[in-house]
This record gives C-alpha cells, sequence and structure tokens, in this order.
C-alpha cells in the first residue's frame, strides 16, 4: 500500500513540474494544430492539447522552424495513442499578425513503439549545408516494456529536406 501511495505522489508531482514548465501555445499555432488533428484522426479518436509539445529552432538568418509534437488517441474506439511532429515556418503580416505555415507532418510515435515526452530538439550541422538536420530523444519500447511506457533513451534524426518540397525524413 505505501509502495502504491509512493508511486502515485511521484507521478502526481511529476505531472506538476510538467505543467509548471511548459510554456502556453501561441493560439494561431494551437488553431493549425486542431486543423492537422481533425485532418489525421478517425470518427473516434479525439486530439490531447493538454500535451502537445512546441519548440522553435533558430535555422539561419531570419530563419526559423516551430516544430510541434501532438497526440491523437482513441483510434477505433481503442484506448491507443499516436504522436506526431509537425514543423511549421513561423511568420507576422504586415499587422504583425502571427500565423504559422505548415511544412510537414509524420507520424513519430505511438503504443508500443516510442513517445516524446519532453520536446528537446537540437539542430545539427549538415556539412553540405542542403538540409536542415535536427536530433530529438525520445524513448523506444523494449520487449518488456507496457505499450505505453517505453524506457529505453534513444536519438532520432531528421532531415527537414528542402530540395524539392520540404519533408521530414526520418534517417536510420
Amino acid at each position: 500500500m505505501k509502495l502504491r501511495l509512493l508511486t502515485a505522489a511521484l507521478l502526481f508531482t511529476c505531472t506538476l513540474t510538467h505543467a509548471a514548465e511548459s510554456t502556453p501555445i501561441p493560439k494561431a499555432l494551437e488553431k493549425q494544430i486542431e486543423h492537422l488533428v481533425a485532418l489525421i484522426k478517425d470518427s473516434y479518436a479525439t486530439g490531447y492539447p493538454e500535451a502537445t509539445l512546441v519548440q522553435t529552432l533558430d535555422t539561419g538568418e531570419d530563419s526559423q522552424v516551430t516544430l510541434a509534437v501532438f497526440t491523437v488517441e482513441g483510434f477505433g474506439m481503442g484506448n491507443n495513442y499516436s504522436q506526431y511532429l509537425a514543423a511549421f515556418t513561423p511568420e507576422e503580416n504586415e499587422e504583425g499578425v502571427p500565423h504559422y505555415s505548415l511544412l510537414d507532418v509524420m507520424r513519430i510515435g505511438g503504443d508500443s513503439w516510442r513517445a516524446i515526452d519532453k520536446l528537446d530538439a537540437k539542430l545539427v550541422s549538415d556539412p553540405t549545408g542542403e538540409q536542415t538536420l535536427i536530433d530529438i530523444p525520445v524513448l523506444e519500447n523494449t520487449d518488456e516494456d507496457a505499450p505505453n511506457f517505453p524506457s529505453r533513451a534513444a536519438v532520432i534524426h531528421l532531415s527537414l529536406d528542402g530540395s524539392q518540397a520540404v519533408r521530414l525524413v526520418e534517417i536510420k
């Protein structure tokens, strides 16, 4: 019984710490993510906005990319979830109203696979200078892990390649 209480207290403390650290998502970006959820979900699934993670990276002189990890859960009325990574270009119009133009979106995690619980993306230099390379720490499921509790730390390597159309690609 004491172990259960200790575990519950620890989980509650971690949740409070995470909530205190999170920064508010700009309304314009929040709207874009809502549109993506509506496009991706089936008739049963829903978005989980409280789990959305956002980070903006400076990719060059006056150039940025905003990354958003968002969750869609309950596909087919099941007890499941998928995480998606979307890349946006942040912009402002003449009046200073912010807008986020979608570059690409891809499935990045989910049940029995991997999860991003904190978005701490890092730019990696590309010797050719043709791609924006991004590393993101993740947790991956091992054979011993429960589906929603990955435990092995890993890093995924992504390329935001703009040679033809901008695409997010995982580099193996």
